[in-house]
């Protein structure tokens, strides 16, 4: 499952809504959104520029659909969403 422009701008509006409430987004991302893969790293542990950067996290995007899974900044190629915090 790829994820849409739109789905991908709701995660967002949530996780600046939400991102002073809670010590770990993805608990809550996962439950707004059960269809995708959400991973929580440290925005150190990735060099790449990210999709984007919200509150205090930035947000890189998976795409899972081959054997390998990379990183992409197409949200229509997107299967995942990493949420690194800053």
């Amino acid at each position: 499952m790829c994820i849409s422009t739109e789905t991908m701008h709701e995660i967002e509006l949530s996780l600046m809504q939400f991102h002073e409430q809670t010590q770990n987004p993805v608990a809550m991302l996962k439950e707004c959104f059960p269809g995708i893969s959400f991973l929580r790293m440290s925005a150190a542990d990735i060099p790449e520029a990210p999709y984007r950067a919200i509150a205090d996290y930035n947000l890189h995007l998976l795409d899972g659909r081959d054997h390998c899974v990379q990183l992409t900044n197409d949200p229509a190629l997107a299967t995942g969403v990493i949420v690194a915090r800053r």
